[in-house]
């Protein structure tokens, strides 16, 4: 939620309405999606960070520092479905907006060209104008070059997103 200072909090968008439908349905609902391999080196940049410090925070962070060395290792020896399943960090975000194969929000907007979307969005929903980021990755790192077999993984991994989404698959241009 907007102003929400209590940490990280990712759920489904179908939990909203099943808790709640009266209210969820009276309200604009968006989300921000994000390119997928963009999304995922930045949440394993958050994650070897400690991410919010949490207890369980901290635990990712150690299962990833213990079972990989660097992004490329991380993709090799952890990832895969059932960890991405687990953690909400790495979830696809079609499983937070899509339910049975439909849009459960009013609007999606994308995290590439937020900067640029999100003032005009804001006034239309009477929303804060300004984006505070919080938790933005370190600046200077770049996704370090992967290997055919990488790109496969994300690409299997994050198939709906970069479909649902419409996201150029970077290893296709």
């Amino acid at each position: 939620m907007l102003g929400d200072s209590k940490g990280r909090f990712h759920v489904e968008s179908g939990y909203y309405k099943q808790v709640n439908d009266f209210f969820y349905s009276r309200y604009h609902t968006f989300a921000i999606v994000r390119e997928p391999l963009d999304r995922l080196f930045s949440a394993y940049q958050y994650s070897c960070n400690g991410g919010n410090k949490s207890v369980e925070d901290l635990v990712l962070a150690k299962l990833i520092k213990n079972n990989s060395t660097d992004f490329l290792s991380f993709i090799d020896n952890i990832l895969d479905m059932h960890f991405i399943m687990e953690q909400p960090l790495f979830k696809p975000q079609y499983l937070y907006v899509y339910e049975r194969g439909v849009m459960n929000v009013d609007t999606i907007l994308y995290f590439e060209s937020l900067e640029k979307n999100w003032s005009s969005f804001a006034e239309i929903h009477n929303l804060p104008t300004q984006l505070i980021q919080t938790n933005r990755s370190l600046l200077g790192e770049k996704i370090p070059i992967l290997k055919n077999r990488h790109y496969e993984k994300v690409k299997q991994l994050y198939l709906p997103d970069y479909q649902l989404f419409k996201y150029k698959f970077i290893n296709d241009c």
